[in-house]
């Protein structure tokens, strides 16, 4: 009895205070710097799993240590939940949240992931949460797209009871041209991504026929049998159109295209009726004069609206673009 009064007391240290309150989220109308997280050189292609009680981990490009090119690096994180919501890097100590169980596996892949050569976009992917499978088998995943061979190609590690596996090219996503930023449905039917292959950037969908409550597994997901694979003409345009992220029915992407603020803007789309409605430019509050990229929303449950984290290289930053946080839409 003592030491499960001991365990409730601990767990009860480790909760923010205001979460039981703001568990559904105060709006962030703000536009806020992630300093904790930023250096004086480019950080940007952010990536934030889902998170139990507000701790997760950052995953993003940054060229703080091999100084001119991107590699990738990983923080452990957490949300703050003070006068405006925060994102801080975690210390250890207290309980450690089942969102940094993979943790020691992502160290082991970026460390192989890295090299001479840049390396961009990296998503993680863990069956059972973030995609409908067995959450009893280890299966966890990082994405990823690099210039090892001259145009971007997307790859991939898997970690699973055997341990590390990888890298290995994702071949039904790849072409001659430059391919990066996969994104997935829950249901794993869809995978969204960018490529140049037909000139300019696009966005692309590569559907998996699948049975309701179908279980996923990663040879299904990464060798179907069949698949569809098509240019997104609702989201596309004459201009460069990259870095796709989709989540809860929206997707959030960049785009330089006519009507903008400058530079690539941050635009988001909603899938309503079994089509996609036209993309909206996320308007001045979020974009800027500036190059606004790659934006991404975590699967954030207590927030009852979508957080977004991207990078701009707008003045007043530590250097080049850096890592900014604000909330997008209500869901």
């Amino acid at each position: 009895m003592k030491r499960y009064l001991a365990l409730v007391l601990l767990m009860q240290s480790c909760w923010p205070i205001d979460l039981g309150k703001r568990k559904d989220g105060e709006f962030l109308n703000d536009v806020v710097r992630l300093d904790e997280f930023n250096s004086e050189f480019d950080d940007y292609n952010p990536d934030l799993p889902y998170n139990k009680s507000g701790h997760t981990y950052l995953t993003f490009s940054s060229k703080r240590d091999r100084k001119d090119v991107l590699n990738l690096v990983s923080f452990p994180a957490q949300f703050t939940y003070d006068k405006r919501l925060g994102l801080e890097k975690y210390s250890a100590g207290g309980v450690q949240y089942d969102s940094f169980v993979d943790n020691g596996a992502l160290e082991g892949m970026i460390y192989r992931a890295n090299g001479n050569f840049n390396v961009f976009g990296p998503k993680t992917l863990r069956f059972g949460r973030d995609i409908q499978g067995d959450f009893t088998e280890r299966n966890f995943m990082l994405f990823y797209a690099d210039d090892s061979e001259g145009d971007m190609q997307i790859r991939y590690f898997l970690n699973n009871d055997k341990g590390i596996t990888g890298p290995f090219d994702f071949d039904i996503l790849n072409s001659e041209k430059d391919d990066g930023y996969p994104s997935f449905s829950f249901a794993g039917d869809k995978i969204y991504f960018s490529s140049n292959r037909d000139g300019n950037f696009d966005i692309y969908e590569l559907s998996i026929p699948r049975k309701d409550g179908e279980q996923v597994t990663p040879e299904s997901l990464l060798h179907p049998g069949s698949y569809k694979l098509r240019k997104l003409e609702a989201l596309s345009s004459p201009y460069d159109d990259k870095c796709p992220y989709f989540q809860d029915g929206m997707m959030v992407f960049v785009s330089d295209r006519t009507g903008g603020f400058g530079g690539s803007d941050i635009y988001y789309a909603k899938f309503e009726n079994d089509k996609w409605g036209a993309p909206v430019n996320a308007g001045e509050r979020i974009n800027t004069a500036s190059n606004e990229y790659r934006p991404i929303f975590p699967a954030a449950t207590h927030f009852n609206y979508h957080l977004i984290v991207f990078s701009s290289d707008r003045p007043g930053g530590k250097g080049g673009f850096d890592l900014y946080m604000t909330g997008l839409v209500k869901k």
